[in-house]
């Protein structure tokens, strides 16, 4: 009779099955719970990487606007560069002007004969010979000569300053003109002499002015009045002063 008894299969069964599920929502909370710890790590490295993105937005932005006003400052300076180049340009365009002008009036202020605008008050030149102030030079009378309504001093090499016997010479030819010279107008020309081209230039400027002042010492002019005018003397030979009276 045990042979035909029915056999229940279902306990096994339900114990099998319920394995499988306890084994089921086992690996089921452990994925959940490893997918909350993933989820967590992405939300704070999703977070940084917004975070680091922004930061580099901020930091493109900032280049940007440096870039920008870097760019502003470069056109600036390049415009601020234009300009001083031109005013470079304009002034060295008037230099060269400047120049060509000087080099004009230096060509014509040697070669140009100045006309006399009126007759001398003068009517005889006379050559004064300055000497030198050496014992074994000063000999002798003035070297005196009339022509051209002139007044000449001559002047040896590296002298400049009127000895005695001119201002003696020049003061007898000045006291006979009488008071024909007063208020007159003065011209001093100083020519050069035979030394080297800067002392001869220096001795001249020093010899027109001491003749100035001698004039000025006998009362007559001033500074006013009296012109002094430096040349370059044509013919290799002493430096000489050439002194013009005429009406004002």
């Amino acid at each position: 009779m045990s042979e035909y008894k029915e056999q229940n299969y279902w306990p096994g069964f339900v114990d099998a099955l319920s394995n499988v599920v306890l084994t089921l929502v086992f690996v089921l909370v452990v994925f959940v719970f490893a997918l909350v710890l993933s989820s967590d790590k992405l939300r704070k490295r999703a977070s940084e990487l917004s975070e680091s993105v922004k930061q580099e937005e901020v930091a493109r932005q900032e280049a940007l606007t440096e870039k920008e006003s870097l760019k502003q400052e470069q056109r600036e300076v390049l415009a601020q560069l234009q300009v001083a180049q031109d005013k470079v340009r304009e002034l060295e365009k008037t230099e060269l002007q400047l120049k060509r002008d000087l080099a004009q009036a230096r060509a014509q202020h040697d070669t140009e004969v100045r006309p006399e605008p009126q007759p001398s008050l003068v009517k005889e030149r006379t050559e004064i010979k300055v000497v030198a102030p050496a014992p074994d030079l000063v000999k002798g009378e003035p070297d005196l000569s009339r022509e051209n309504g002139a007044i000449v001093l001559l002047f040896p090499r590296n002298v400049f300053q009127l000895d005695d016997k001119a201002k003696e010479a020049l003061d007898k030819v000045l006291d006979g003109q009488g008071d024909k010279l007063k208020g007159a107008l003065s011209a001093v020309l100083s020519l050069t002499g035979a030394e080297t081209y800067t002392e001869a230039r220096r001795l001249a400027y020093f010899r027109g002015l001491v003749v100035r002042n001698y004039l000025i010492d006998k009362g007559l002019g001033d500074g006013r009045t009296i012109h002094v005018m430096i040349e370059t003397g044509k013919e290799n030979r002493d430096g000489r002063v050439e002194i013009r009276f005429r009406h004002p």
